[in-house]
């Protein structure tokens, strides 16, 4: 991206936005709603993310992944740029995920499961299925990589 920024700026900011989150979290009427809101929050973008990352990983690659051209310009390296085919999928596992999540934010309570799952929360799991399975539905080949032997742990 071509941005730089110290380490020491990142940590100062990393600093003060732990400390305001848990200066938000102390001042709250109840401390385990607020940490299970902002749990939800998280299992909620995770799930989806996890369905790309294990499906392009174990699925995709095979277990394979060339660590070099990771670092190479995108136009040289055998992994290209954007692979929007994991974005879309990672926005529908997303949607998906919402509609059947039960969070105590009714902004984080989907459709399905508080009107047809009496709210039950099956969110982390159709994230990850969904995602996963429209990122192989829609991905691109994945670039053939030739792993050493002993990258592979083979003796």
């Amino acid at each position: 991206m071509g941005l730089r920024v110290s380490r020491t700026a990142i940590a100062l900011v990393a600093g003060v936005v732990g400390y305001l989150v848990t200066i938000y979290f102390v001042f709250q009427p109840s401390f385990a709603k607020a940490f299970d809101n902002w749990m939800i929050s998280l299992l909620l973008w995770m799930s989806p993310w996890a369905g790309v990352v294990l499906a392009d990983f174990f699925v995709a690659r095979k277990g394979h992944i060339d660590v070099d051209a990771l670092y190479q310009a995108p136009r040289r390296s055998a992994y290209g740029d954007v692979n929007w085919g994991a974005i879309v999928a990672f926005v529908a596992g997303l949607v998906a995920g919402w509609s059947v999540e039960d969070g105590l934010v009714p902004a984080l309570q989907g459709p399905i499961a508080t009107k047809l799952l009496a709210g039950a929360d099956l969110s982390w799991l159709v994230g990850i299925v969904v995602a996963g399975g429209l990122y192989l539905a829609l991905g691109r080949r994945p670039a053939t990589v030739v792993v050493p032997r002993a990258l592979r742990g083979g003796g």
